[in-house]
């Protein structure tokens, strides 16, 4: 290999294969070509693909990697928005990152989670007398409705499975092609609009709400120019507050099912003391089942890696799936086991445990909802591992990898709920 050589090419143009195979596919090309790095296009544009843990510390890092216009633009229309915090870079990235970080201290994760289970609350009286529910759509609405209180952002009972539908629509149809994402793109603008007036009454003062909640805080927020953000970036922040969280939905419903399809794991976490054991089970939760894909930046400036050329203005695509189960890092990655994170230090998981993102909170373009949804997966084991009985009838919980973003096919149906008696069992408090 010449010291300068072109990383390996997969393929001509890689976005219908990509498309077809949805997340194994960067991990097969990778394994097919014995490199962690290998050349194609994405929609038509030259794009270099990596995975590992090495290629996930190199795409972090900032002198050499670019956010700004990174994100394919139907993503931008979609999932992320326009002038949202994930296109920034710098300072600017670090002053708003700052803005959704301080929405991360626990005091507002825990007002977050009092929503929840008040919501939840009522869910549970009306799943009762039902024949079955879907899990999945279930924990959606419970999510929109608890998110939106958490943000300030009033929505009456009866807008919540559409303002639910918008946000779904915005997370399923960011990858798709053809009617869905057009469906994808009709929601964001909706749903933006309709927050931008939101905050134009806030600003006018015709809006009265506590302005610790995160509405307030983006409308009020200052950047470095000493301007307050437009009322449409505001919009497209708050969406990219309440949108991640009614996400989480996947990774509550891949706990619920791993209770099943795990029970030695659940005979753990009802082990008086499991406190610790639990968290590593979330973590193989979110390390395990899909969630988001890969991720994109731009190089930044010409330099050579482990002997191969990276050109200024390439567009690079991170695979988090494939990294966080690469066989060279963790010991047979397809398998559900809680027990490896026992003799690994939080610090190790920087680059190699990447389900949404890796690198710095602060700094780096991490997840800042990461602590979000641990307290989410977390809650949902309380609940279904504890708190509630339920019947699993037959169906499909096929997820198929194909399909971005994943879930099991039924959306986990469950019949006959009803809540345990909490005099009958008694159950350690301890998280």
């Amino acid at each position: 290999m010449g010291h300068h050589a072109e990383p390996p090419m997969a393929s001509w143009e890689s976005t219908y294969p990509i498309m077809r195979c949805g997340y194994p596919y960067i991990s097969a090309q990778c394994d097919r070509l014995g490199s962690n790095l290998f050349s194609s296009r994405l929609l038509l544009k030259k794009t270099l693909f990596m995975r590992g843990e090495e290629a996930a510390a190199l795409f972090y890092d900032e002198a050499r990697f670019t956010r700004v216009n990174a994100a394919p633009r139907r993503l931008k229309k979609t999932l992320f928005g326009e002038g949202a915090v994930q296109g920034l870079d710098g300072q600017a990235h670090r002053q708003r990152k700052a803005l959704f970080l301080s929405l991360m201290s626990q005091p507002r994760i825990d007002a977050l989670m009092q929503w929840v289970e008040q919501y939840w609350q009522s869910h549970l009286t009306l799943w009762q007398p039902q024949a079955s529910i879907t899990l999945l759509d279930e924990f959606h609405q419970l999510l929109c409705r608890a998110a939106c209180a958490w943000c300030g952002i009033p929505l009456h009972q009866a807008e919540v499975p559409d303002m639910t539908n918008k946000l779904v629509l915005m997370v399923e149809g960011g990858a798709a092609i053809g009617p869905k994402h057009w469906a994808s793109r009709r929601a964001r603008r909706q749903a933006e609009n309709a927050l931008q007036a939101l905050v134009s009454q806030y600003r006018q003062g015709r809006h009265d709400i506590d302005p610790s909640l995160p509405l307030a805080a983006f409308a009020d927020f200052q950047e470095a120019n000493g301007k307050v953000l437009p009322s449409h970036t505001v919009a497209v922040e708050l969406i990219n507050v309440i949108r991640p969280i009614v996400a989480v939905a996947r990774y509550m419903v891949f706990a619920v099912m791993a209770l099943h399809e795990y029970p030695h794991c659940l005979d753990k976490l009802k082990h008086p003391g499991a406190g610790r054991y639990r968290q590593h089970f979330i973590q193989e939760v979110r390390r395990y089942y899909p969630f988001f894909p890969f991720l994109a930046a731009r190089v930044k400036t010409d330099f050579t890696w482990q002997g191969y050329r990276f050109k200024r203005g390439r567009q690079a695509i991170l695979d988090l799936y494939g990294t966080n189960h690469d066989a060279q890092r963790w010991a047979s990655p397809d398998q559900f086991y809680p027990e490896r994170f026992e003799n690994e230090p939080q610090a190790f998981h920087r680059f190699a445990m990447i389900p949404q993102g890796g690198s710095e909170h602060a700094t780096q373009h991490r997840c800042p909802g990461e602590w979000i949804t641990v307290a989410l997966i977390n809650w949902a084991i309380e609940k279904f591992a504890q708190q509630v009985r339920y019947d699993l009838p037959p169906q499909d919980l096929t997820i198929d990898l194909n399909v971005v973003p994943a879930r099991p096919r039924s959306g986990l149906i469950i019949t006959n709920v009803r809540p345990i008696d909490p005099l009958s069992v008694t159950t350690e408090e301890n998280g």
